[in-house]
């Protein structure tokens, strides 16, 4: 059974499509439970910037992610991924109420966090000021102490 985090709900993880995060990525007694670590770094993350955060992408399918990276190639950007860490159900995308302004305040807050050894099962962080968000996921990190980073629209 999937549980809420502190301050995140399992709903809000559920791909726009509909589709709800599965239950079948918490898989107890194998060492993963990705929504787990993933609610632990994004809870983290809201306690340390003091107010609320959105989720704008959290788990999406792969039908969907696929729906997206087409989209994204007609406009002729490659802002999706086709090896997204949403479809594994280890990304959200996350939304001050404070608008694109604070996209880089969150970004360097999630990073201090990072360095500060806050959020050590952090894999990847991009930044997002057109788009208006931050992106966190809990790939495992390869080689092991490699933080995935990246600027994106």
């Amino acid at each position: 059974m999937l549980t809420d985090g502190r301050h995140f709900k399992v709903s809000e993880m559920a791909c726009h499509d509909g589709t709800a995060y599965p239950e079948t990525f918490e898989v107890p007694g194998d060492g993963e439970q990705r929504l787990a670590t993933l609610f632990d770094v994004m809870d983290t993350i809201r306690e340390a910037w003091g107010g609320p955060l959105e989720v704008v992408s959290g788990y999406r399918s792969p039908a969907h992610n696929q729906a997206l990276i087409e989209e994204d190639e007609q406009k002729g950007s490659h802002q999706v991924a086709s090896g997204s860490q949403h479809v594994d159900g280890r990304a959200a995308d996350l939304r001050t109420t404070g608008g694109a302004k604070d996209v880089p305040l969150l970004l360097r807050l999630v990073l201090q966090l990072y360095a500060d050894g806050k959020i050590p099962s952090l894999g990847g962080v991009g930044g997002y000021p057109v788009s208006d968000w931050v992106h966190v996921d809990v790939r495992p990190r390869v080689p092991t102490d490699h933080l995935a980073r990246w600027n994106g629209v």
